[in-house]
């Protein structure tokens, strides 16, 4: 055989590693990139949650001059004809209570619309705290006037 014919034969063992190092360089970047997105997506989920609660208390207040004592008012099944009425499969509660904001949750929530309703000591407003996913902490969206406490 010439040199010219085992050249035409295939590709050297160097060019194939190469395009398996980029081939796994791309897969992990890609990757990365997929993870990032998906907890971004999670955390969109947590925080429309949180809000959907936080609008849907606020309607109980205005209906009620109170601020409702749980989730439970505004999921009741009693009360679906209601414009304050949550339907059950927007929110999901946590077994346990959430950690102060700014806190890690080990482990993170399996669903992404799991959220902690609580309301004020004088009941003029809440706390709804969801978890959010991109920064693995704990954020808080306040509705009323409640009074202010560090880490709640």
């Amino acid at each position: 055989m010439t040199t010219k014919n085992i050249k035409n034969q295939g590709f050297t063992l160097v060019e194939l590693l190469i395009v398996i190092v980029i081939i796994a360089i791309l897969t992990v970047v890609s990757l990365v990139a997929y993870n990032g997105l998906q907890n971004q997506a999670k955390t969109s989920a947590a925080k429309s949650a949180a809000d959907a609660v936080a609008k849907k208390a606020e309607l109980y207040n205005t209906a009620n001059s109170s601020y409702p004592a749980d989730l439970g008012k505004l999921t009741d099944a009693a009360n679906s004809g209601e414009p304050y009425y949550l339907d059950t499969k927007t929110v999901n509660t946590m077994s346990t209570a959430f950690p102060a904001v700014g806190n890690p949750i080990s482990p993170a929530p399996k669903e992404a619309n799991t959220i902690e309703y609580k309301v004020c000591t004088d009941n003029k407003g809440a706390h709804v705290k969801y978890y959010n996913f991109s920064t693995s902490k704990v954020e808080e969206r306040t509705i009323g006037t409640c009074p202010t406490t560090s880490g709640s």
